[in-house]
């Protein structure tokens, strides 16, 4: 059977992490190691964030993730597994790390030290500049070629040439001879 290494994030039941953090970790990792699964690196995101909706009547939550490898035909177990912990586990969502990643991933997990992890590295890349003419988001210049506005040249929007009868809207000039509607 194939090992898979996979990234759980849990939202946890704030009341229960801050009565016991070590508890509900452990509890976490109880229930991925009866399933045959090892754990990596296990480590908060954020235990105290408001939630966008009340879930189970919590209008906070505790985030915490966990890194481990496993043999992926036991996967469905274990998210069955932690569906039955309705107490601790308000939810959860489970990634399978790309092998190309995982290494970097990883490494990223286990060297920053503060909450929020992988938000700031996201944050701290550089902004991708695009070329504005590039995706016809550039005015034209008046008065180069092809900038419209003289007769016969192409429309501002990129749409038809514009003929003596003007501009109709979007849906360029008539067709000659077209009568104009009543």
């Amino acid at each position: 059977m194939p090992v898979v290494h996979y990234e759980t994030m849990f939202l946890l039941d704030p009341n229960k992490v801050a009565a016991d953090a070590d508890g509900t970790r452990n509890q976490i990792h109880t229930i991925l190691e009866r399933h045959g699964g090892s754990v990596v690196i296990s480590r908060p995101w954020d235990y105290n964030h408001k939630l966008s909706y009340p879930i189970n009547k919590q209008k906070k939550g505790s985030y915490h993730v966990v890194y481990y490898t496993m043999e992926s035909t036991k996967q469905a177990e274990l998210e069955r597994d932690f569906a039955l912990q309705e107490g601790l586990i308000l939810r959860q969502l489970t990634l399978k790390l790309d092998p190309k990643w995982r290494d970097l991933i990883l490494g990223v997990a286990q060297e920053d030290g503060g909450n929020g992890f992988a938000l700031r590295g996201m944050k701290d890349e550089a902004a991708v500049t695009t070329d504005p003419a590039a995706i016809g988001g550039a005015e034209p210049v008046a008065g180069a070629p092809g900038a419209g506005g003289e007769e016969g040249g192409p429309a501002r929007d990129g749409g038809p040439p514009r003929g003596p009868g003007g501009p109709r809207g979007p849906r360029g000039p008539r067709p000659e001879g077209a009568e104009k509607p009543a």
